[in-house]
């Protein structure tokens, strides 16, 4: 029988749960998230765990955890023990429920390339794309705030989020500012439209317009959803490629 303290066969328990509803291990990061710890506290429980023989995994290549405790030997996850708490002179033992943490938010992490608008020829042709991570429970125009910082813009402007059957269709489902005195049918607001109310799924892709006059066309494609770390401020850009091209031509 395999031999772990409370607290590992917790993290067994979580590694096995995970790999149970998504096909494949978490990644330290969504560990942490899990058990509201820090990433290197999981890379030292990973080692702890390797070294007891109760997991394998390959260094250098990601998501490669892999169990070797049976699958009837593992715990639950997120069943607790009760505790007592201390005695006091007079009073009985008074009984507390441990509390299970509540599930991390998810994490879109997503693709936004710069399909068209008015570049210059410096621009032109080029790969201009930003990774942007925002969690499941924010809003599309919180999304919107992420893009029009990371492209370095300036100037506000109308925007719209289109998800019809191409990436750019404007019969829709579209999102953006309603005009409170024109009501379109499905046209949402942006300002109050989470990510997760959209049930968005890997490689779905959808069309975001910036300026309605100038037209700056972005495809944006979810790559994956993952879980969100509790300590981490979203949105944020996580990768750059390509400079940004000035907002205005004269510029």
């Amino acid at each position: 029988m395999a031999d772990f303290t409370p607290t590992q066969g917790r993290y067994l328990a979580f590694i096995h749960a995970y790999i149970g509803l998504h096909g494949r291990p978490p990644a330290e990061s969504e560990i942490a998230a899990a058990m509201c710890v820090s990433p290197p506290s999981v890379n030292q429980m990973v080692k702890t765990l390797e070294k007891k023989g109760l997991v394998l995994r390959h260094p250098g290549q990601p998501r490669s955890l892999q169990l070797l405790v049976p699958e009837d030997e593992i715990p639950p996850w997120n069943r607790r023990k009760s505790g007592t708490s201390p005695e006091r002179p007079g009073n009985p033992p008074r009984r507390v429920d441990a509390t299970a943490a509540a599930p991390p938010a998810n994490l879109y992490v997503v693709l936004v390339f710069l399909a068209g608008g008015p570049v210059s020829e410096k621009f032109a042709n080029k790969v201009i794309s930003r990774t942007i991570e925002v969690r499941g429970d924010q809003t599309l125009e919180q999304l919107h705030r992420a893009i029009f910082a990371a492209f370095d813009r300036s100037d506000e402007h109308l925007y719209e989020f289109q998800f019809g059957k191409r990436p750019f269709d404007p019969k829709g489902p579209n999102y953006g500012i309603p005009d409170p005195q024109e009501r379109k049918k499905g046209y949402g607001d942006a300002r109050t439209t989470t990510l997760d109310g959209l049930d968005l799924k890997p490689n779905r892709v959808f069309g975001y317009l910036f300026d309605f006059g100038d037209e700056w066309f972005h495809q944006v494609q979810v790559e994956r959803i993952e879980h969100a770390i509790p300590t981490v401020t979203y949105p944020r850009v996580i990768k750059r490629v390509g400079q940004s091209p000035p907002q205005y031509a004269d510029e």
